[in-house]
This record gives structure tokens, C-alpha cells and sequence, in this order.
């Protein structure tokens, strides 16, 4: 298999962004390909052209850090954690309540991350380490523990827990008063 190297960093981001297709660092050491700018009539040529690009370069999981820090000198970047932080800011497992919790509503966007990567079959290792900060390598167990527990909460709240959400928003008056 192809493998990229670091000296095509550069044009291997200038590519995917003349696609019109998102590319940023998230930390020191992952990288986002982002298509939710692009008009949904037009992402099936994106796929295509995201396809070329990783066929012509090949595998790069091994430049992550890499391409990460390329793209934050360039200011395509969005902050986390710091790396001492990383693993500090998910719990191992979420709250086994029936009902919403402050944990949950924090943690919203990661519980929607994980439902979009299981409906599209994604390897658990690779979601825990992109989405929980976790790396299932280092950290098989604790990895492998997130993952399941914070996967069934999204499916809970999925299920069950919206309606709470949206029963709450309702009974709650808006924060800048009564509606005219």
C-alpha cells in the first residue's frame, strides 16, 4: 500500500481544500475532513474527488501529528485540549439516569458523532481515539469501556432522553423574556 510522505503535507492540503471540502488540526494530533459547507447535491463529486486524492497520496494515519501541526502553522485549526488535558475531559463511563443530566447536555455533539459513526460501520478504535480523545492502543480497556458506555447514553438520548431535552426547552421561559 501507497504511503504518504511528509514532504506532500502542503500540496495534499492545497488538493483537499481547492475541493471546497474543510480541512483543520483538532489538537496536536488529529486533523478533520469537514463537508457540511458543501451543498448536499455536490457531495457525491466531493467523494469522488476526496477519493482521488487519498488514492494519489496513500495511507497517512502515520503523519497525523504531522499534517496536524501543518495545518495549525497554516491556521486551520480548531483548539482542544492541551495534550497533558487530553484524556481528562470525557468521563470513562456516562450516568446510568434516567433522566438528562449536565454531563449530557455538555457532551451533546459528542453523543451525535457517535451515532453518525456507527451508522457508518466505523472501527470503535478509530472513533474512540478521534471522538473520546482516547487512544485504544495506549489504552485498550478504558478506550473499549468510553466507548460502549457513551455510545449506549447517545442511543438513550436518541430514544428516550430528546424528549426530555425538548420537554425541558418548552417549559423553560426564553432568556431574554416573554415573547411579544
Amino acid at each position: 500500500m501507497k504511503r504518504m510522505q511528509e514532504k506532500d503535507i502542503p500540496a495534499f492540503v492545497q488538493d483537499v481544500v481547492a475541493t471546497g471540502c474543510d480541512i483543520c488540526a483538532v489538537g496536536p494530533s488529529c486533523y478533520s475532513l469537514g463537508d457540511t459547507d458543501v451543498p448536499r447535491g455536490k457531495r457525491r463529486g466531493l467523494y469522488k474527488k476526496l477519493g482521488e486524492i487519498d488514492a494519489r497520496y496513500g495511507s497517512r494515519d502515520h503523519l497525523r501529528y504531522q499534517i496536524a501541526e501543518h495545518l495549525a502553522s497554516i491556521g486551520r485549526y480548531i483548539d482542544a485540549p492541551p495534550k497533558e488535558e487530553e484524556e481528562a475531559w470525557i468521563d470513562n463511563e456516562t450516568p446510568e439516569l434516567a433522566e438528562v443530566t449536565p454531563y449530557d447536555v455538555a457532551h451533546f455533539q459528542t453523543y451525535a458523532l457517535l451515532l453518525m459513526s456507527e451508522a457508518m460501520g466505523l472501527d470503535w478504535r478509530k472513533v474512540a481515539r478521534a471522538i473520546l480523545n482516547i487512544d485504544a492502543e495506549r489504552q485498550p480497556e478504558r478506550a473499549r469501556l468510553a466507548w460502549t458506555s457513551h455510545l449506549a447514553r447517545a442511543r438513550w438520548l436518541a430514544t428516550s432522553g430528546c424528549g426530555q431535552l425538548q420537554s425541558d426547552r418548552l417549559q423553560k421561559p426564553p432568556p431574554y423574556g416573554k415573547l411579544p
